[in-house]
């Protein structure tokens, strides 16, 4: 207890007045509860709930629900009709706090394919309890060179206070007074949840812990390393957002070094994952309990391999940083090749419609594409393309180039040129090609693969729409 001393002097040295005492502990448990709901303009939930739990008088403050409401409206929740009628307290500690943060856009390590994940909180309807659920970005296996589709978003995964189909219903105690018993706090529960076809089981999210381990290609006589997801420096990868307020799992360690190298040469080629130089930070992974063959949600986030793959784990997901920019005018005098950054999808030809980040590095001038969600051919990961604008004596050749080439007449607001990455399935023979990238606007990027003598679409994807 902190004690406040103020002194009031009558002008007599001899005769001093009483002093007075006040406590802190004292004046703040006649704190008026609106002080303390003003109290949360100005700090975090947390900070309030530490500072009222330093006596039962403000203690008393936690048991109003306007304070959990109040808690609950940063995350864009201010409707607690559909959560199975639990209370902002219960919503706010069991659901919002412990896992807010998944809240966005996740990018999965499976090999060569990768996935998007994209979590969002949903307020529920009549039909469904409220949650947060979990969908995955689909993309179709082909599209034409000039058309790329923007992703769709399938349900996969729901996290809420549903019950569970297979438990029974718990039976309230004969020798307990329901006068004195405690409310029990509902759990949270995840699952595993399809709308087409309707499927929905008990399921599992675990936080994982860092882990140097790989994946790599063996083939009959050599091996090929699948770029590091992600690797040491990689813009895509959102560091300030964090992962849920959950226990760590530690991730195995043990590895296929030894083993792949016995592995039947008839069962050849086979993904194996092992140690590399590069340590890849925490991540989420999603754990269900059936096999994959009785499960549609992990079929929809998982593209089947055409190759053996003796790493049964399910994909570690990061958090992918959520850069939907406007987008500047390629003929405004302010443009730069930072005006490109952010998410974008782009035709691969027979291997359809992909997801890149486009990031540009400030010290080579460059605009930097790297893959989201890959192929067999040029995995997730792997840079996919790099270019720059180009010197002054170049702007005449390049124009001259794009015209001869573009025989439809579009005209490239600017001119890039560049490099790609192209290779053979398996991620064998890589070729680095030289490239040409025409803006055509500020969502639009056509560029032409020299090797391929074929212009591929690229799209700034612009956030979901708002039906989905």
């Amino acid at each position: 207890m902190v004690d406040v001393v103020v002194q009031v002097s009558t002008g007599s040295e001899s005769h001093p007045q009483p002093t007075t005492r006040l406590t802190l502990e004292g004046a703040a448990t006649q704190l008026p509860f609106d002080i303390v709901h003003t109290l949360l303009d100005h700090t975090t939930i947390i900070d309030l709930v530490n500072f009222c739990n330093t006596c039962k008088a403000l203690r008393a403050h936690l048991k109003n629900e306007s304070i959990w409401r109040r808690a609950c409206v940063p995350y864009g929740l201010r409707d607690f009709t559909y959560f199975g009628g639990q209370s902002a307290y219960t919503v706010y500690t069991q659901l919002l706090h412990p896992y807010a943060a998944l809240v966005g856009l996740w990018a999965s390590d499976s090999p060569f394919y990768g996935k998007v994940l994209e979590f969002r909180l949903f307020t529920g309807n009549e039909d469904q309890q409220g949650g947060i659920i979990g969908e995955a970005w689909t993309f179709p296996t082909r599209s034409p060179p000039d058309t790329p589709t923007p992703p769709s978003y399938t349900r996969v995964l729901k996290l809420s206070f549903d019950e569970d189909d297979d438990e029974e219903p718990a039976e309230s105690s004969q020798c307990s007074s329901s006068s004195t018993a405690k409310p029990k706090i509902a759990p949270v529960r995840v699952f595993c949840d399809s709308l087409s076809p309707p499927s929905r089981h008990r399921s599992s999210l675990v936080r994982l812990s860092t882990t140097p381990l790989g994946k790599f290609l063996q083939l009959h006589r050599k091996k090929v390393n699948l770029p590091d997801f992600p690797p040491h420096i990689s813009p895509w990868y959102d560091r300030d957002r964090g992962l849920p307020r959950i226990p760590e799992t530690p991730e195995i360690t043990h590895h296929h070094r030894e083993i792949i190298k016995i592995y039947p040469a008839a069962r050849l080629p086979a993904v194996y994952i092992a140690p590399t130089a590069v340590m890849k930070p925490a991540a989420i992974s999603i754990r269900c309990p059936r096999p994959r063959s009785e499960c549609v949600c992990q079929s929809r986030l998982v593209t089947a391999l055409s190759y053996d793959n003796l790493d049964e784990r399910p994909p570690r997901y990061y958090p992918f940083r959520n850069l939907i920019l406007p987008g500047t005018d390629p003929d405004s005098a302010d443009w730069t090749v930072h005006d490109l950054d952010g998410i974008w999808y782009g035709s691969y030809g027979p291997n359809g419609t992909e997801c890149i980040y486009l990031a540009h590095n400030d010290e080579h001038d460059t605009i930097e594409a790297t893959k989201i969600t890959g192929d067999l051919n040029v995995p997730r990961g792997c840079v996919s393309w790099i270019a720059h604008l180009p010197l002054g004596h170049q702007r005449a050749m390049a124009q001259g180039y794009w015209t001869s080439v573009r025989t439809d007449g579009v005209e490239a607001r600017r001119l890039l040129m560049g490099h790609g990455t192209i290779a053979g399935s398996g991620f064998t023979d890589m070729a680095i090609v030289e490239l040409m990238a025409g803006v055509i606007s500020a969502d639009h990027i056509d560029i032409f693969w020299a090797e391929l003598h074929e212009f591929r679409t690229y799209r700034r994807y612009k956030g979901r729409p708002q039906s989905a």
